[in-house]
C-alpha cells in the first residue's frame, strides 16, 4: 500500500514537472464584439524554455465562417510577447469569424542558391529597400555548392532585396530565392478564438462555432461566372503596367517606355544614359563624382526601383536587359510626388525570357504592421 502510494506520488511529481516545463501560449483578446472601423486589439504571451524560440513568428488567420473566406497576417513574436492591432475596414461583411493563432518555428530570413556559384568570386553583398526608405546592406556566405541564408529580418509590408557580386558593375548572377515564412510549417502552438462582426443571428452563431474546423493546409477554389470580353490586344508592357504599378504609380500622366519587346533601353549603358535627350524638361547630367544628376527645370528628380526610392548610384547599377518598364512623371504629370518621378520596374513573373541568364532582384513579403486596416 505504501509503496504504491509513494509510486503515485512519484508519478504526480513528473508528470508536473513535464507540465512546468511545457512550452505554453496564451491568447487575450480585448473585445469580441466589434463594429466596422473598431480595432481588434490582443496579447500574445508565449512561454519558453528553450532559447532558441525568442525570435519566432506569430501567424494569425481571420476566417469568415459562413463564407470560409480568410485573412492572413503574420508577426514577429520577440521574447514571447506580440500586442498588434487589426482595425476593421469598411468593406468587411457583418457576421462570425474565426481568429486562429499559430505559432511557426521560423523567423524572417531569404534562403536561395546562386546558379553556376564561382568560389573564387571576391563575395556577394545584398541590398534591402523598404517601403519606409529603410536599407540594409549585408554580406553573404555561401557554400561551396552556392547556397546562402540571410540573417534574420524585421521589416514591415514589403521590401526589395537585390543581390551583387562585388566588383563587378554589371550583373549576370542567376538566383533562386525562398522567404523562409512562405514555406509550408507545422504550428508548435495553435488557438483559435471567435469574434462578431455587427449583428449575429444567435442560433446560426451557435451553429457555426460548434460545427468550424480550422484546416491549415486547405486549399480553396474559387469559380467566377463566365464573362465574355471583348477588347484590343494589348501590348506586354501594358499587361505589366496593370500588374505591377500600383498605388500613386498607377495615375497620372507619364510617359512609358517599354523594355519588354522594346530593344532601345537593353541596348543602353544605363537607364540614365537611355534617357537622356528623350524628355522635355528633363536634364540628365554627370557629376565630377561619376555620378548621375537629374534636374527638372532646376528640381531634384525622385528616383523609385520596382516603387522603392532609391539613389541615383543604385538605380544606374541595374542592368538594362532587366528592365521591363520605365515611367516618367513630369512635375505636373501626377505620380508618387510632386517634384517629377522616374519609376524603374525589372522584370519578373513570366516576363522573364525563359532563355534569361540573370535573376537578382526580388520583392519579399515581410512582417504586418503593428496597427493594420483590415480590407
Amino acid at each position: 500500500m505504501h509503496k504504491l502510494y509513494f509510486l503515485f506520488i512519484s508519478l504526480f511529481m513528473s508528470l508536473c514537472a513535464i507540465a512546468s516545463n511545457a512550452d505554453t501560449l496564451l491568447i487575450n483578446i480585448e473585445k469580441h464584439e466589434l463594429k466596422r472601423k473598431d480595432t481588434l486589439f490582443f496579447e500574445c504571451d508565449y512561454k519558453f524554455d528553450n532559447p532558441t524560440k525568442s525570435k519566432i513568428t506569430l501567424n494569425v488567420v481571420i476566417e469568415n465562417v459562413e463564407t470560409k473566406h480568410q485573412w492572413k497576417f503574420r508577426y514577429p513574436l520577440i521574447n514571447g510577447n506580440a500586442t498588434p492591432g487589426i482595425v476593421i475596414g469598411d468593406l468587411i461583411p457583418e457576421g462570425r469569424y474565426a481568429v486562429t493563432f499559430l505559432l511557426q518555428n521560423n523567423f524572417l530570413s531569404v534562403k536561395g542558391k546562386i546558379k553556376d556559384y564561382d568560389e573564387k568570386s571576391k563575395g556577394y553583398n545584398y541590398l534591402l529597400l523598404t517601403k519606409n526608405k529603410d536599407s540594409y546592406i549585408g554580406f553573404l556566405s555561401p557554400t561551396p555548392a552556392g547556397y546562402f541564408s540571410t540573417p534574420k529580418m524585421i521589416f514591415e509590408d514589403t521590401a526589395r532585396i537585390v543581390f551583387s557580386e562585388i566588383g563587378k558593375k554589371n550583373q549576370h548572377l542567376y538566383i533562386d530565392i525562398e522567404n523562409y515564412l512562405d514555406s509550408t510549417f507545422t504550428p508548435i502552438a495553435k488557438i483559435t478564438e471567435f469574434i462578431s462582426i455587427g449583428k449575429i443571428d444567435p442560433k446560426i452563431d451557435t451553429a457555426q462555432i460548434t460545427n468550424y474546423k480550422f484546416d491549415l493546409n486547405e486549399n480553396k477554389k474559387f469559380t467566377l461566372n463566365e464573362v465574355t470580353v471583348k477588347s484590343l490586344i494589348k501590348k506586354k508592357v501594358e499587361l505589366f503596367d496593370e500588374e505591377y504599378a500600383s498605388g500613386l504609380f498607377k495615375f497620372g500622366s507619364p510617359q512609358i517606355f517599354d523594355g519588354i519587346e522594346g530593344t532601345q533601353i537593353g541596348n543602353a549603358t544605363d537607364i540614365f544614359s537611355f534617357l537622356q535627350g528623350k524628355i522635355a524638361g528633363l536634364k540628365v547630367s554627370r557629376e565630377a563624382t561619376g555620378n548621375y544628376a537629374l534636374k527638372w527645370r532646376e528640381s531634384n528628380v525622385d528616383i523609385y526601383l520596382d516603387e522603392f526610392k532609391v539613389d541615383n548610384e543604385m538605380a544606374s547599377y541595374v542592368n538594362t536587359n532587366d528592365i521591363a518598364m520605365v515611367k516618367v512623371f513630369s512635375p505636373m504629370g501626377g505620380g508618387p510626388t510632386g517634384n517629377g518621378a522616374i519609376a524603374i520596374y525589372t522584370k519578373r513573373g513570366s516576363y522573364y525570357t525563359e532563355n534569361s541568364t540573370r535573376k537578382y532582384n526580388f520583392q519579399v513579403i515581410g512582417y504586418t504592421p503593428d496597427i493594420y486596416i483590415w480590407k
